[in-house]
């Protein structure tokens, strides 16, 4: 799993799961974008667990703060630094754990690539990665908005063997989408996915 990915607009994540925090440093947004937390915390709330029973139970606010490349809402063509502290953090829960890689994730194969495991919940081979992946999202999104006027709606499409048919992909809203637990922008597709 690599922590750095784009070319021309950069994304380098960090951060572990059960450590002090997660974030992102954001390389290549031009200057004199007007940003703030304010622009990035709704799509972090979009992903914070705990929301529903279909997520983890995990208790946090994921709240951001702008660390660098931002001054009086303004960006400044330098790196931007991210980050979103670790509250409801529990290493010692996982201490049965450490010598046997977790059913459905990706501990094992992180230690077979890097030689190493985090043992208190998956470090990096865990969900609060994604985090960094989409507090960068949201500066693109935003930088694409207002430079180019385009507009970002995404939804489920599947789980397992529901399909969603009948979505308009021209009409669409995002208030659509987040309408369901599952972000299915179909609502009776939706009670038969969040049903599987």
């Amino acid at each position: 799993m690599a922590s750095t990915f784009g070319t021309i607009f950069t994304v380098a994540t960090f951060g572990e799961s059960h450590g002090k925090g997660v974030g992102a440093i954001v390389d290549g947004c031009p200057a004199r974008l007007s940003l703030s937390e304010a622009d990035i915390q709704p799509q972090l709330d979009r992903r914070r667990p705990g929301q529903n029973n279909l997520t983890t139970p995990r208790d946090e606010s994921d709240k951001v703060s702008i660390l660098s490349g931002v001054e009086q809402g303004v960006t400044l063509g330098s790196p931007i630094g991210l980050f979103v502290p670790n509250r409801d953090t529990r290493p010692s829960d996982y201490g049965n754990m450490r010598n046997v890689p977790r059913p459905s994730h990706a501990d094992y194969t992180y230690q077979m690539k890097y030689g190493v495991r985090a043992g208190s919940g998956g470090g990096r081979s865990s969900a609060r990665e994604t985090i960094g992946r989409v507090a960068a999202g949201a500066i693109a999104e935003k930088l694409l908005r207002v430079v180019y006027g385009v507009e970002i709606v995404a939804w489920v499409s599947a789980v397992g063997d529901v399909e969603t048919t009948g979505v308009d992909a021209h009409t669409v809203t995002r208030a659509q989408v987040d309408a369901t637990l599952v972000r299915c922008a179909h609502a009776p597709v939706a009670d038969r996915m969040i049903a599987a």
